[in-house]
């Protein structure tokens, strides 16, 4: 049972009504900068070819906003809305490239745990038969506090990749983020999750509500609501987005496969660390923009542009198995950007061509 908070305290506390839009101007920001780091553009046109439109309207729209939206919806199957997705507590998003419903939300990581570790899809119509349900073994982290859209978009390549779905990690954001978020994947990335561990301590003891806001799904981890009981911190042992993944791997053993672009990457170096060693040997793990030190016995593929001077700063001295020609994004509209579906692909063809050894028989 959670202690009552100190009344001397409450008056650190300011409303959830005016700190909610100062976390979703966070989400603005990361929007926009998806639309340069990640394939945003092709996962519109994709979605559009299938009949599925990408909204970005806010649920309290003006009339004539929804009138537009009814309109557009009208013309096509569906309507993804990605604004709802993009709300500062965090969200977990099944991608699937080869059936629809194409993406599935989960805002609760027992959630998704318990239901989206198989992606069903939709009712069939017309008689067609149902699709055959498939297992969700990839896991993809996106870079820079990325929004729903961006972290859909680098999913997308990887499903299309791997012919079956991904689970994209969207975080959440706490109060305690603003100056880290503004820092991570730039300046080094201990540095700033040591700023973020301070921002949040400091909020757990003087606004234990406030330090709630913008941290529900990092606080739906197995067992964490329990730990956290009477303290509203959100921070266990990195970034939300590694706490969730390390909770994923653990209580998800069908999960092998780890993708991450730019600070995505450097939550998944965060996130295997304190894993059993044979969990840990089970894991593939690619990246991309960033390089992690390889401190277990998983396999890795990572991969640095040349000509990625954020990408070689994040890195560490870290040494990639592979060099490319290019930079920072993976926004395939652009010159020299990072092919993840391609190189995704070949990282697979390569697996299917150099099968396990044999186990020892003696």
């Amino acid at each position: 049972m959670a202690e009552p908070i100190d009344e001397g305290l409450a008056m650190y506390n300011v409303p959830r009504a005016v700190v909610e839009p100062l976390l979703r101007s966070l989400r603005m920001v990361n929007t926009a900068a998806d639309a340069v780091f990640y394939d945003v553009c092709a996962l519109w046109r994709q979605l559009f070819a299938r009949g599925v439109v990408i909204s970005t309207e806010i649920a309290a729209a003006r009339p004539p906003r929804q009138a537009h939206l009814a309109a557009l919806q009208a013309m096509v199957e569906h309507v993804v809305n990605l604004s709802a997705l993009t709300d500062p507590e965090g969200v977990v998003l099944v991608v699937n490239a080869q059936q629809p419903p194409f993406i599935e939300r989960y805002a609760d990581v027992e959630e998704f745990l318990k239901n989206g570790l198989e992606f069903v899809g939709s009712d069939a119509e017309d008689g067609q038969p149902l699709p055959s349900p498939a297992k969700v073994r990839t896991v993809s982290i996106t870079g820079v506090g990325s929004s729903a859209l961006g972290a859909a978009a680098f999913a997308w390549n990887v499903s299309e990749a791997l012919g079956e779905p991904v689970a994209a990690i969207v975080p959440g954001y706490g109060l305690a983020d603003i100056i880290p978020q503004a820092l991570s994947g730039f300046f080094g990335y201990g540095f700033t999750d040591y700023v973020r561990e301070l921002g949040d301590e400091a909020l757990s003891r003087f606004a234990p509500e406030m330090a709630r806001i913008g941290r529900r799904l990092s606080r739906s981890i197995p067992g964490e609501a329990a730990r956290l009981a009477g303290t509203g911190a959100g921070y266990r042992r990195g970034s939300p987005e590694s706490d969730i993944l390390h909770a994923i791997l653990l209580h998800a053993p069908q999960v092998t496969r780890l993708y991450g672009h730019s600070k995505g990457s450097l939550c998944i170096g965060n996130a295997i660390l304190g894993l059993p060693r044979e969990r840990a040997a089970e894991l593939d793990i690619t990246t991309f923009s960033a390089v992690i030190k390889e401190e277990c016995d998983a396999g890795f593929e990572q991969i640095l542009g040349n000509i990625d001077s954020l990408g070689q700063l994040n890195s560490r001295g870290n040494w990639p198995e592979r060099w490319i020609g290019a930079w920072h994004s993976t926004n395939t509209m652009l010159p020299l950007t990072v092919p993840v579906t391609k190189l995704a692909k070949e990282r697979r063809a390569s697996e299917a061509r150099w099968p396990a050894p044999p186990p020892d028989q003696g």
